[in-house]
Order: C-alpha cells, then sequence, then structure tokens
C-alpha cells in the first residue's frame, strides 16, 4: 500500500488522480492517492489479529489500516517521501523483498534437497585429510626453570637425572607408565599445573601448544618410542625437563559413514554461498552504478 504510493508520489494532477481512481475499483478504500486492497487486509489480519476473518475484526482491521493510510498520506503531502531516513527504509524493505522472493526459493530448495552419496563420496576423498586425527601421546613431565643461571642449571640436572634411576629402579612405577612420574612431581617439578598429579599433563599433539613450553615438552615425548619410556635430562632455555611416554593413539582417518552429516553441512553452506554469489552478480550486471559526479 505505501510503497504503491511512494512508488508513484510527486505533484498530483489529473491522470494521477485519475489512475489513483482506477485503482480504488478494486480496493476496499482510498486515502488521498492510497489505496487500501483486500490482500492489504489479509496481511494486516494475518500480521495482527491471528489470521481471524470474522466480520468485526475485518472491521478493526480496516479501521486501523484507515488510520495508518492517512498518516501514510500526510506523510506525503509533507514531502517525506524525499526524506533520507525514508529512503533508506524504502530501499531496505524493497530490497528484502526481492531477496525473499527470488533468492530464498532457491535457499529453500537447496536446503530441501538431499546431496547424492556419490557427491559426498567424492568430497570425502578429495578432503580426506580433513578427517585425519593426528597422533597423541599422553605424557608426564617434570620441570624445573633455573632461569638462567648456571650453577642453578647444573643442580637440576642432577637432581632430574636422580629422578630418572629412581623411576628404573623402582619396580612398580618401571612397569606402570600410567602413574606418570608418581610422588616424584611434588619435590622435582616446579609446573603448578601438574606437579601434584604425578607430573601428567595429559594428551600432546606433535606440534604441542601455543606457548614454548609445550611445544618442548612434545618436542621430547615424540622423540620418545614406546609407552613407559624416560627420555634424558634435558636442558633448553625454557627450563630442565624430563618427560615419560604414558600412553599413544595413532593417527586415524574418521570413516565416511562417521563424517556424512559434516559433509552435507559443507556441500549445502557451498551450494548457498554460490547461489548467492550468482544472484548478486547478475544483479550488478543488470544494473550497473553510474556516478553522478
Amino acid at each position: 500500500m505505501l510503497f504503491a504510493a511512494l512508488a508513484a508520489c510527486g505533484p498530483r494532477n489529473a491522470d494521477t488522480q485519475q489512475s489513483a481512481a482506477e485503482t480504488a475499483q478494486g480496493g476496499l478504500l482510498t486515502v488521498g492517492s492510497i489505496t487500501v486492497t483486500e490482500e492489504d487486509l489479509v496481511r494486516h489480519l494475518k500480521d495482527h489479529h491471528r489470521g481471524r476473518l470474522d466480520e468485526e475484526t475485518r472491521r478493526k482491521a480496516l479501521d486501523e489500516l484507515a488510520g495508518r493510510a492517512r498518516l501514510a498520506q500526510a506523510a506525503l503531502d509533507a514531502d517525506l517521501q524525499n526524506d533520507p531516513m525514508v529512503r533508506a527504509e524504502f530501499a531496505r524493505v524493497l530490497a528484502n523483498r526481492f531477496k525473499e522472493k527470488e533468492l530464498s526459493p532457491k535457499l529453500r530448495e537447496i536446503a530441501e534437497t538431499p546431496v547424492p552419496e556419490s557427491r559426498l563420496r567424492e568430497l570425502y576423498v578429495a578432503g580426506k585429510s580433513r578427517f585425519r586425527t593426528h597422533e597423541k601421546r599422553q605424557v608426564a613431565v617434570l620441570w624445573l626453570n633455573p632461569n638462567g643461571n648456571p650453577e642453578r642449571e647444573k643442580q637440576y640436572i642432577e637432581k632430574l637425572t636422580a629422578a630418572r634411576e629412581w623411576v628404573f629402579n623402582d619396580a612398580d612405577l618401571k612397569d606402570h607408565p600410567e602413574q606418570g612420574f608418581s610422588v616424584l612431581g611434588v619435590d622435582h617439578s616446579e609446573h603448578q599445573a601438574s606437579r601434584y598429579n604425578s607430573g601428567i599433563v595429559g594428551w600432546m599433539e606433535s606440534a604441542g601448544g601455543m606457548d614454548a613450553w609445550t611445544k618442548a615438552v612434545a618436542e621430547i615425548a615424540f622423540s620418545l618410542s614406546t609407552p613407559g619410556s624416560v627420555s634424558e635430562v634435558t636442558s633448553r632455555p625454557e627450563g630442565v625437563f624430563l618427560v615419560r611416554l604414558m600412553d599413544t593413539r595413532p593417527a586415524v582417518v574418521r570413516p565416511f559413514e562417521a563424517v556424512i552429516d559434516e559433509l552435507t553441512r559443507s556441500e549445502k553452506q557451498r551450494l548457498r554461498d554460490e547461489a548467492e554469489s550468482d544472484f548478486n552478480a547478475a544483479i550488478e550486471l543488470k544494473y550497473p552504478v553510474l556516478s553522478l559526479r
């Protein structure tokens, strides 16, 4: 209703008055140049009256539409159709409605159409590296930080060397890597997160974490071969380390059946992005922007 009025707004003359009169023949009521149609009423009933169609509700809705039309006509007469805020809102609503009619059906079709299994298998093979998990190792560590003091570093190396010998001389600890470094963590480590938990820092990948300390631990852990093995005492810029490999999880590739949903979501998103890109490209081609300056 209002959009039609805005599109036709401007100086009123005999032609526009005749056009409004002709439009009014198919409408329910007019206010100035604005016509309220049956479609306007149905939409208003749906939006504001839960779609009720009884006569009393229709009359009330028509009164509301008439009131809105009066205000709209008053705004037109005040030349507010040229107000920048009105023009911006008008353009936004038109653009959204156009996309709703032209683009949304394509997006719904994409959402409702199953992706063929052959396509999913093709994507699985092409992107198999995405579904490969890296090898992980469960690690325990004893760590002391000499803070660049050579004499303290020497003492710490001796201290962790003694701890290493204790691991191999304690039959129970030697044969049970799941214990990490057991009670040694309390007196032989400054790593607060693990010292009271047998030195166990958890599962790590070969790249370690974001910080230099975990990268150092991972590098040492991945130099070990079998669960239960203990590294040499290693002095690095990050401190003095003794690392124990507790357990390993090999790298595996998740099977196709386990990633079907992930593949489907990814492909549907690609199709949606492609549909939106094609839609925008067609609009840009048909309606080039001409600079006025």
